[in-house]
């Protein structure tokens, strides 16, 4: 009979998760990992199985983490256009100062690993994609009240926010305060959804 893990889980994929998002992939080693998580080698090999296995399971876990956004934002507000903004205003002028400095782990990963680890990149960029089709659910919404020009290419506007949510959180990566942030999305808001 096969023993259970003497650990929980979560707290053990939440401790990598973090290592994982301030240090990357690579930096990650098998090393660090075993001292942040507080289990042994043959305990994270069992559980997980390897170290790329593990990161396939924290992606998923760190978009689970977004959920409770995810919902507060692009899902429970009815205005659409100011439940996209309330999803900017959220994900990066609000919470921890060292959550905000490490940017997005999806992105990160994305950039860090598009050549040496593309299948990594690759589930990566998924979940970023269905963050994409979150957006562009409301700009048909908002297309559908009236709150946009019938004529405007909404595929092309959700790309757009995606990629405004890279640049915005390479911003915050760089240290540039969250007025600043704010600003910029407020300049991307009245300039993307000005009607004609």
């Amino acid at each position: 009979m096969a023993r259970l893990p003497e650990f929980d889980r979560t707290e053990v994929l939440d401790k990598a998760l973090d290592l994982f998002w301030s240090d990357g992939y690579e930096s990650s080693s098998i090393s660090k990992l075993l001292d942040v998580m507080n289990i042994n080698r043959s305990s994270l090999y069992s559980a997980f199985g390897d170290k790329r296995s593990l990161f396939r399971e924290i992606l998923g876990h760190y978009f689970l983490t977004l959920e409770d956004l995810f919902s507060r934002t692009l899902i429970e507000i009815k205005d659409p256009l100011q439940a996209l903004q309330a999803f900017y205003y959220d994900a990066l002028l609000t919470g921890d100062e060292e959550k905000l400095f490490k940017g997005c782990l999806f992105f990160n990963t994305v950039s860090e690993l598009n050549s040496t680890m593309p299948e990594l990149a690759d589930e990566a960029a998924v979940y970023l994609f269905q963050i994409r089709e979150l957006f562009l659910k409301r700009l048909l919404e908002a297309r559908d009240r009236g709150m946009i020009d019938k004529g405007e290419d909404l595929e092309v506007q959700a790309d757009y926010l995606l990629a405004m949510l890279s640049g915005l959180r390479s911003l915050s990566k760089m240290g540039v305060d969250r007025e600043a942030l704010k600003q910029v999305i407020d300049t991307a808001f009245v300039s993307l959804f000005k009607k004609q």
